[in-house]
């Protein structure tokens, strides 16, 4: 009998593989992993299909190795973010209206002036993120952001996760002033610290139980967000403020009574179940806090 199977990695789905029913049947109580392929029950929407319709696209991106390539320059990788969001897949090459691109080019997707964009060019040429081709058409250093299946590169192996590209358009596009790029850039300082299954801002990113994690103090916050302690409060109110798609960047949530800080998984996600993801997305909609 043929069955919908789906790959996690990739998204394909296939209904042309056949597995032993002992194989099947261990699918179903969630001891899973056939050849990657996962066994989807036609109630259920895919996790890769509710990303694709709920979010859109996304890139793959190296968090921590962008940020230390940049000395946590946050502007420079917000901004280098935001360009990878043009990037073809596989390849890395930028694509605007659907063609590679040169220098004159990068002022268009930037929407910034002359100086700025110069500036902007200077630095990611400086620092190894982008190249040009022998006919001078741009491509992404495919070792900090990628498009495309992850699975077998070793550079993805942790610390990575997925960005989804309409939200960090729109972000960028709300902020035309180049020097609000940095609050913006504070968004990806918060990605070593996002909780996989509830995308909550804490010091254990791999705990399941929400009653367990471990949530940073404001002493501890400051580190993470590279700001003195009389800057928190104003801080947090920036990030707070930010919305994407009508819905809050960051969400102030109250479990029993505990303040927690949730990012929304429309910007980035990590996790790969589709409850979790679900739940979370059905929070920020309702701009709610848990029960």
């Amino acid at each position: 009998m043929k069955e919908t199977w789906i790959n996690y990695n990739t998204g394909e789905m296939r209904n042309d593989l056949i597995f032993p029913e002992e194989l099947k049947k261990r699918q179903k109580k969630k001891e899973n992993q056939i050849k990657g392929y996962e066994y989807v029950q036609k109630e259920i929407l895919p996790f890769p299909t509710f990303l694709q319709e709920e979010y859109g696209n996304f890139i793959h991106t190296r968090y921590l190795a962008l940020l230390d390539k940049l000395d946590y320059d946050v502007a420079t990788a917000f901004r280098f973010v935001y360009l990878c969001t043009y990037m073809n897949y596989n390849d890395g090459y930028i694509i605007w209206n659907n063609k590679k691109i040169n220098n004159s080019c990068l002022q268009h997707i930037f929407n910034v002036n002359q100086n700025t964009v110069t500036k902007i060019k200077k630095k990611l040429y400086e620092m190894e993120l982008i190249f040009t081709d022998e006919n001078n058409n741009i491509y992404v250093n495919n070792e900090y952001c990628y498009k495309g299946d992850v699975s077998g590169n070793k550079l993805y192996k942790n610390h990575f996760t997925r960005i989804f590209n309409d939200s960090i358009r729109e972000l960028y596009n709300k902020t035309p002033d180049p020097r609000e790029h940095r609050s913006l850039g504070k968004l990806l300082l918060l990605l070593p610290y996002i909780n996989v299954f509830h995308n909550i801002i804490c010091l254990n990113i791999k705990e399941k139980d929400i009653e367990k994690l471990i949530l940073p103090n404001s002493a501890q916050m400051d580190e993470i967000l590279h700001i003195s302690s009389r800057n928190y409060i104003r801080q947090m109110s920036e990030l707070l403020s930010i919305e994407v798609a009508g819905e809050p960047a960051i969400l102030a949530i109250n479990h029993k009574n505990v303040r927690m800080y949730a990012v929304n998984p429309r910007i980035y996600y990590g996790g790969t179940k589709l409850s979790d993801v679900t739940t979370l997305s059905e929070y920020f909609k309702a701009k709610g806090g848990l029960d």
